[in-house]
């Protein structure tokens, strides 16, 4: 839905820019893109009056025009049917570029010179709209440039509207949200229309079959109207919202829409055939035709309003053929109903129309302001078209939708949000938002009208706080306990995280059922005792798993089945454990490598999956994942070569565990391939996930590195030995990173020698080789001490 930024500020009164408004709105959950024209294709074009119009003499569907800006008077061809003498119309002059960079020159066309082009909306780009030619107020100033004439300076806002936000599908939906965010009193009522002593009730009834397909339906009449072009302030605010004008009485019903988020249907009187409306389902194979000329075939599922024999209209999608609006039109019958917004959203789809209407009823409109619609409807048309409002409102409000009453507690509105707002702030919000507030006890009852029928909880009302008190003015501290911030939270945003870090390493998305084949279940983790279904579907769905590992070597078996033996796989998902309660269901995330790691190119061997890999997968996930310093220590782990099996710890904090699945395990699975695997708990990472990743400026010194090469012990982890050379370097040492490892002769048996590049640096100064030397030497020395080390010769 497009509004203009004038629209809004003149509603509201607020001072802010378009940018402003545009920004605001979207941070409160109604999401705009502001667009604006661009003035280079309007240069060059002017208002202009056609003076004469001969037909051209070698074209029986051309006209040559005379048109004068005031100053100077132009021959132009133009082949659009509505061209007339005395209308006043944008003209473009050689020079204009127009929509699709179209420049307009002098030329000759069938032997008469042509001077511009009396231009049609589409070709100055305000819509796709070529049907004719735009034509202006009479009383247009001549010669003025058409983009200051239509205040094209105007921006537009494309709002992008949730389907749980009726309310904002129109002009005062929107303004009610910026009077909320910017604490403005605004007055959305309008003056009702001036009536004459004639009775609508006299010309019209209204009967409804079924009130719950049609709780309510309004009728008004409007006598002695002329049908005519709308004024240009009207035509140029439906072009801006994307409606294109059709004459006034269409417009004003379609602007009214925009205006107040009701849809409005004109009927002819004289052409409705009855002085009766009866809204009623449709017969089955009932036909009716649409305004657009098409024939349909209807059933019970559609609701149809009719004149109490022949259908008329498909309630809230779209007017029939026989009794719609036409320059003839003397009286119309003016239709302001609520439907049912499923009722709605079932005849749409019969129909195949999508509509402006039903796109509305079928979120939900209001069904108290069908009245004040038709009310400021009919003031325009008596004030745009001339009209005479009959007395009185036909109104049968067959089945009421009153405001319901929704209580909020404000002491648990904060601990959700996780701020400290004053209750007075909440009523204020509450209150701008279109709500009646009391209090009681503290607490906030909240009378909701019908408008907004997606507040129907208390957690509705507190969101409705948290949205217009700004969530970027939610503290982000470490102490904050509000719902944003908490482990529930951080649950469903790390599974996103996870997500996106796999698919980033080309990973693909596994989806288990659950499930697990008893045999194969035990042999995977003989130590737990899985939990059986009491009514599996089958035998290879008899028990829970007990293990992410199962559903993953599930996955990967038959996609080597299927021929697609290189493997990189995910999976997130809950295990269930038995205890001597209830069982538990931890959260967990998994992934498994097989197959060669790249894809096979004639410049390059491909690579085996092998454990370094898999390790490097993980290292790359808890960086992500803002987890620091994790190692591996060996550990033995269920379905996990003993050799070749280690936990992934964290300052003695187990995360998961990771190795190469045991060939016998790999067998039962119908894999033969070496298949590496990991497994995590997602709450442990979530316990360690360390918040806002800090920032520290550029170093503005440079480092020296050195290269230091030991033998040392078989035995002997390499992460012992980083760590040593990081501790006893002290402040000076800045990364430690291993490169090499080398057995054999001339290392002696049962010895290895590890290369490790050491980067020291100052924040201070440049260091000098002295320096570096001392805190090396210190290195050695702590190594020789700890691990009986000796530098490579």
């Amino acid at each position: 839905m497009k509004l203009p930024y004038s629209w809004l500020k003149e509603i509201t009164g607020v001072d802010w820019s378009a940018e402003e408004m545009e920004d605001r709105l979207t941070c409160s959950g109604t999401a705009g893109a502001l667009e604006k024209y661009d003035p280079e294709h309007f240069k060059n074009v002017v208002t202009a009056k056609i003076t004469s119009l001969e037909k051209h003499p070698n074209a029986d569907k051309l006209q040559v025009a005379e048109v004068t800006t005031g100053e100077t008077t132009y021959t132009v061809i133009c082949g659009a049917p509505n061209c007339a003498i005395d209308q006043i119309v944008p003209l473009a002059l050689p020079g204009a570029k127009l929509r699709g960079e179209f420049e307009v020159k002098e030329i000759t066309m069938r032997g008469v010179k042509s001077s511009g082009i009396i231009c049609a909306e589409d070709e100055l780009g305000l819509s796709n709209d070529h049907t004719g030619i735009m034509v202006f107020d009479d009383d247009t100033e001549l010669n003025k440039p058409v983009f200051e004439h239509l205040d094209l300076n105007d921006p537009v806002i494309d709002f992008e509207i949730t389907p749980n936000r009726p309310d904002c599908l129109s002009a005062n939906g929107v303004a009610r949200e910026i009077a909320a965010l910017a604490d403005l009193d605004i007055n959305l009522e309008k003056e009702p229309p001036p009536e004459i002593s004639e009775r609508a009730e006299n010309y019209i009834g209204v009967i409804i079959d079924d009130a719950d397909a049609c709780p309510r339906y309004v009728a008004r009449i409007i006598k002695n109207i002329k049908i005519g072009p709308s004024p240009d302030w009207l035509k140029k605010r439906l072009t801006d919202c994307d409606i294109r004008p059709i004459n006034n009485i269409v417009d004003i019903t379609n602007y009214v829409m925009l205006e107040t988020g009701q849809p409005l249907h004109a009927f002819d009187y004289d052409r409705f055939g009855s002085k009766e409306v009866a809204v009623r389902r449709a017969h089955d194979k009932e036909k009716f035709t649409t305004l657009d000329g098409q024939e349909h075939e209807l059933d019970s599922d559609i609701l149809l309003i009719t004149n109490g024999k022949e259908s008329v209209a498909a309630a809230g999608v779209m007017g029939g053929i026989d009794s719609e609006v036409t320059p003839e039109t003397t009286t119309v019958l003016l239709e302001s109903a609520y439907f049912n917004p499923s009722v709605i959203r079932r005849s749409r789809k019969k129909l195949s129309i999508i509509s402006e209407s039903s796109y509305r009823f079928e979120r939900g409109i209001d069904p108290n302001g069908t009245v004040r619609a038709a009310d400021r409807a009919a003031a325009l048309m008596a004030e745009l078209a001339g009209g005479e409002v009959l007395q009185g409102v036909v109104d049968n409000y067959a089945k009421r939708i009153d405001p319901i009453k929704v209580e909020m507690r404000p002491s648990r509105a904060n601990k959700l949000i996780g701020a400290n707002i004053p209750i007075d702030f909440m009523k204020n919000k509450l209150t701008r938002l279109g709500m009646k507030v009391e209090s009681n006890d503290d607490n906030i009852i909240a009378e909701v009208p019908a408008f907004r029928p997606d507040i129907t909880r208390e957690v509705d009302l507190i969101e409705e706080i948290a949205r217009i008190y700004g969530l970027d003015n939610i503290p982000s501290n470490n102490q904050n306990s509000g719902p944003l911030f908490s482990p529930t939270h951080r649950r469903d945003t790390i599974r996103n995280d996870l997500r996106e870090i796999m698919t980033g390493l080309g990973f693909e998305e596994s989806l288990g059922t659950g499930f697990a084949q008893p045999k194969r279940m035990k042999l995977l983790e003989p130590s737990i005792e899985p939990i059986e279904i009491t009514n599996p579907i089958s035998d290879e769905f008899g028990y829970l798993r007990s293990r992410l590992l199962y559903s993953l070597l599930v996955s990967t078996g038959n996609n080597i089945r299927h021929r697609n033996i290189n493997i990189k796989l995910f999976e997130i998902g809950k295990i269930y454990i038995r205890t001597k309660d209830l069982p538990i269901e931890p959260e967990y995330f998994g992934f498994i490598l097989s197959g060669q790691t790249d894809d096979i190119y004639w410049q390059k061997s491909p690579g085996e999956s092998d454990l370094y890999e898999l390790k490097g997968i993980a290292n790359a996930i808890c960086d992500r994942l803002r987890i620091s310093s994790i190692a591996l220590e060996p550990e033995a782990y269920g379905g996990y070569d003993k050799s070749c099996s280690f936990s992934v710890v964290r300052n003695d904090q187990k995360l998961g565990n990771i190795g190469r699945v045991a060939p016998k395990i790999a067998q039962v699975f119908d894999i033969k391939q070496d298949c590496f695997a990991a497994e995590f708990e997602i709450s442990k990472l979530i316990d360690l996930d360390q918040g806002i990743t800090p920032f520290k400026s550029l170093p503005r010194y440079p480092a020296s590195a050195r290269d230091i090469a030991i033998v040392v012990r078989n035995s002997i982890f390499v992460r012992d030995i980083h760590d040593s050379i990081l501790n006893s370097g002290g402040k000076l040492v800045e990364s430690v990173e291993f490169f090499d490892m080398f057995t054999g002769k001339p290392v002696p048996e049962n010895m290895k020698s590890l290369a490790f590049s050491v980067s020291f640096r100052s924040s201070d100064k440049t260091l000098e080789d002295a320096e570096v030397d001392a805190v090396f030497n210190k290195i050695v020395k702590n190594l020789e001490q700890k691990f009986d080390a000796r530098l490579r010769e």
